[in-house]
Formats: structure tokens, sequence, C-alpha cells
């Protein structure tokens, strides 16, 4: 839920409104914040809601949905209405059909010797969009791929190449944290990771330590790496070879080392 980027509001507000709720679309990490529009919903109450694509099938997870910021209520989504028989229905042929487009095009793009891989496939609720989502290292001729999609679904398609972060944002799943991924449940841009990171925070070089399941570098890393940039720049250049002075309280008792070789030199002397 993105605000409008000019809002000066700060901080979290505890707003909870009646008139605003959580809803999630299939197995989306994400909550997106809608309107009732005056009636009120229960958790796991199935609901249509008016997207960009059209109507889609969701599930209230948090009723009422706090209000972040201010200017979230002018992008909320609208509720049309509660779920009825017929949209379970058309939810689970919808379902079956995302995954029989699927197949169909991995086949489809062997056939055509498209070097390119299919991520993902949405269909909208009333069947009249579907969207591919397929990663590739170049440029993909998908131009007969289209045809041949549109004409078996009798459905408008629409071919969107991703990248390898994009795709694992898509698919979403579990990082080496334990956690669900940063990119699938709220990091919305991708900033540049490069190696050094990992070297200033003395983590282990291993790929499989610090790549993430797009086999890029973790997103994580730049998390806390303007503090190390900070601590590295403030830490004083020292001689070469010069070794780090304790400056810990000497407890009662203790003699320094170079002493106590002193005074059993003194001791072997005198007993000469």
């Amino acid at each position: 839920m993105g605000g409008c980027g000019g809002c000066s509001f700060k901080g979290m507000s505890t707003a909870v409104e009646d008139t605003f709720v959580g809803v999630r679309f299939g197995e989306e990490t994400n909550l997106t914040l809608c309107r009732t529009e005056g009636r009120l919903f229960s958790k796991d109450d199935q609901v249509i809601v008016e997207l960009d694509d059209g109507p889609a099938f969701g599930r209230v997870e948090k009723s009422p949905m706090p209000i972040f910021k201010p200017c979230q209520k002018s992008s909320a989504r609208k509720i049309v209405r509660p779920a009825s028989e017929e949209d379970r229905q058309a939810q689970t042929r919808k379902i079956k059909a995302e995954i029989t487009a699927k197949q169909f095009c991995r086949q489809r793009a062997l056939e055509l010797k498209l070097e390119m891989k299919v991520s993902k496939v949405e269909i909208s609720l009333n069947g009249r969009h579907a969207t591919f989502y397929f990663t590739a290292n170049g440029r993909v001729d998908f131009r007969q791929l289209v045809r041949d999609l549109a004409r078996r679904f009798s459905t408008r398609v629409k071919m969107v190449q991703v990248g390898a972060r994009d795709e694992a944002a898509l698919l979403g799943g579990i990082g080496i944290c334990g956690r669900t991924l940063c990119c699938s449940s709220w990091l919305t841009d991708f900033k540049p990771i490069s190696i050094q990171m990992a070297k200033r925070q003395n983590l282990s070089l291993n790929p499989s330590k610090i790549s993430g399941q797009c086999g890029r570098l973790l997103c994580c890393l730049a998390y806390e790496d303007p503090r190390y940039q900070k601590s590295t720049r403030r830490r004083p250049p020292g001689p070469k070879g010069a070794g780090v002075k304790s400056t810990a309280p000497r407890k009662d008792g203790d003699t320094p080392r170079r002493d106590s070789e002193r005074s059993k030199n003194r001791i072997a002397g005198g007993a000469r």
C-alpha cells in the first residue's frame, strides 16, 4: 500500500475505521486495503474487489484495517459485493485455467524454440484478461506464441518479461532467515547490491550463504551497509602491524607478563 509520495504525515496512525478492511488475493503475502462502502465484513469473508484488470476474488484477513497514512484512503480498492456461489465456482475455474495455461504456454514455447521460462500466469475472474510472466536472457519474439494463446483460451493475452528478483517476488517463498521473502512481502524497489557489502560486514563469501532464491545477492545486505560504511570512515588508520590496545581494567593480583618475567629474572640472578 503505497502513499502519494508527497504526504507530510510522519509515523504510524492508530486510526481504525470500520469502512476499511485488509483483503488477501490468492497466496499473496501483502494485504490490500479495501473500502467497504458502509458494509461490515468479518475475518475470512469472501468478497469481490474491483481491480485494474477487472473483478478479483479475495478473502478478508483483517477487519477493520488500521490506516497507516491518510493518503492511503484515496488508493483503497472498492469491494463490489460479497462473494456468491457463482463467484466461488468462477474462482475454481480460474485456478484450473491458470494451471492449464501455464502448461500450454511452456509446451508451446518449447515447440517454437523460444528461450524463455514461464514463471506465473494470472487470469482475471471474468476470464477476459490473461497475464503471462516469464524470464529470459534477452529479447524474445513471442508474437506467434501470443496468437496461439489467444486462440486457445479466447482471452486477451499480455506477456510481461521480468527479472530474477521480480520472479522471486511473484512466486514468493521463505528466505534463509526463516521468514517470508522481503521482495514478496514489503520490498518494492531493488537497490544495487555488490560483493563489497558482504566484505564490509565480514560475511562469508560463499555464494550459497549470501545469495537468495533468485540467485542474486541478498537484498538484506544493503540494510545495514550504511552503518558499516560510516564506522569504517570513522576508524582512524593505525600504523602498519600495530596491535589492538585493551582498555579493560586490571584485576587485583594481576601483573603484566613483562613485569613477571623481570621478577623471575631477578630471582634467578640472586640465586646464581
